[in-house]
């Protein structure tokens, strides 16, 4: 792109216009360095007149002087001509340390230079430092010795740590893990096994479980505190104790066959990213499971790393741990399969199981992920006032995908006529719980409706 194309852009996330140098030039220089670095133009007007601007060695040393003194940063300031003007061109890197204007930070929002708020500094502030390396307050006699012994016995029987020898002593395994800086523990050591508080009310991190039977009626509630792998597994207890069962007994096997309401693997795996990847520097933020009659919410404290999208890990596993130290110690022990793959296998065991998308929503400082169970069982449809034959008819679209007026007619046992089989299907449409794809003719079939309208409708 030529100069002359560059100056008729208009303003973005990376490009900016000035007639002359002041305060908003440094707020804007603050915000580029901040975010993705971006390009300066002094002497063009807000109409992308050509003003021109004074290039005398004199004043590109003091601009650049002053650019110094206010910033702490270097850009690379460069006269150009444009329609036989002088224009002075100022490029900024993004920066590795936060650069402030006059003791505020700024940032960059689409084409919009604005002061960060308090949360969004804070982020800012910490990226790039990793929680669970820092060195921690606590001491060997905090960690339970026996979850350290453990963790190497799990850990030697998956293969993924053969040499480990769990009767050392307990600060050389921790050596051995990386989980000491010099003589002191890690927080990913502490977390990952302390001693389990007498009061969880006031421990560190915990975990909270809760049952409700609607947004404001709480009929069960657990506050699971101890080290990582204890609210790994009184987590998945509690999951499974709020949750429904079913069994069924076929005979060709002695066990009995579990049919739980939600698949388990997809329930330990959202549990234990949410374990892993939380964001600790909230300390008065805790990880909230909320299980209702149809759907459980869980709430993680720390959204995606940035550039990520749940779209793109849906597609493509790609690792990038907000506390590899955490990571690595459950993958060792066998909790975690592969890196990055946690919401690929979430997706997958509802789709195997015929079940709603989990649905997530995420932002800079939380990830939230909503489960939604099978609501069209025998029980509810006939809750609904479904007769035997529609019964019948949603549970083969549930099997096979589709239905026909002629599947419908072949489906019940006593001869039903074409209009009475139409007339039902109608009737399953107008309850939201079939779509009909085609008018009419031979051409025309049932499918069940999308998760969203379901729960619209329910």
């Amino acid at each position: 792109m030529t100069l002359d194309q560059l100056i008729n852009e208009i303003e973005t996330r990376e490009l900016e216009f000035k007639e002359k140098p002041n305060p908003a030039l440094f707020k804007t220089l603050s915000a580029f360095a901040n975010t993705n670095g971006g390009v300066v133009f002094i002497g063009v007007s807000d109409k992308k007149e050509i003003t021109g601007y004074r290039c005398s060695n004199a004043d590109l040393k003091e601009l650049s002087d002053t650019i110094v003194n206010k910033l702490a940063i270097h850009p690379v300031i460069e006269p150009v001509k444009c329609d036989g003007k002088t224009i002075l061109r100022i490029d900024v890197k993004k920066s590795k340390n936060p650069i402030a204007y006059e003791g505020r930070y700024y940032s960059r929002v689409g084409n919009t230079t604005r002061l960060m708020d308090y949360e969004e500094l804070r982020e800012f502030l910490i990226s790039g430092i990793e929680w669970d390396s820092l060195p921690s307050q606590r001491g060997l006699a905090d960690i339970d010795e026996e979850t350290v012994r453990h963790f190497v016995r799990q850990a030697k029987s998956t293969g993924r740590l053969p040499v480990a020898n769990e009767r050392e002593p307990v600060i050389a395994i921790l050596t051995r893990l990386g989980l000491m800086t010099g003589d002191q523990l890690t927080n990913a050591a502490f977390l990952l096994f302390k001693k389990k508080p007498e009061d969880p009310y006031l421990s560190d991190p915990v975990l909270r479980i809760g049952r409700f039977k609607d947004g404001a009626t709480i009929i069960g509630d657990r506050w699971i505190a101890g080290n990582l792998f204890l609210q790994f597994v009184e987590g998945e207890e509690a999951l499974k104790n709020f949750i429904n069962v079913r069994y069924e007994i076929t005979g060709e096997t002695p066990e009995r066959k579990e049919h739980w309401d939600y698949p388990l693997p997809a329930l330990r795996e959202a549990l234990m990213n949410a374990l892993v990847h939380r964001d600790y520097f909230k300390k008065n933020e805790q990880i909230l499971i909320k299980i209702y009659d149809d759907k459980i919410w869980f709430h993680n404290p720390g959204g995606l790393p940035k550039g990520l999208s749940i779209e793109q890990l849906k597609e493509k596993p790609q690792s990038v741990p907000r506390n590899p130290l955490i990571a690595r110690i459950f993958y060792l022990a066998g909790y975690i399969e592969s890196y990055g793959s946690g919401i690929q296998r979430i997706v997958t065991s509802f789709a195997d199981a015929g079940l709603p998308d989990p649905e997530f929503q995420t932002d800079a400082w939380s990830l939230a992920l909503t489960m939604k169970m099978d609501i069209l069982t025998e029980e509810y449809l006939v809750q609904q006032g479904l007769n035997e034959q529609q019964v019948k008819a949603v549970i083969y679209v549930k099997k096979h995908g589709r239905i026909t007026n002629k599947e419908f007619i072949a489906l019940i046992p006593q001869k039903v006529t074409t209009k009475t089989a139409s007339r039902n299907l109608k009737k399953l449409c107008d309850l939201g719980i079939l779509t009909q794809i085609g008018t009419s003719g031979k051409g025309t079939y049932y499918i069940l409706s999308s998760p969203r309208v379901l729960s619209m409708r329910t």
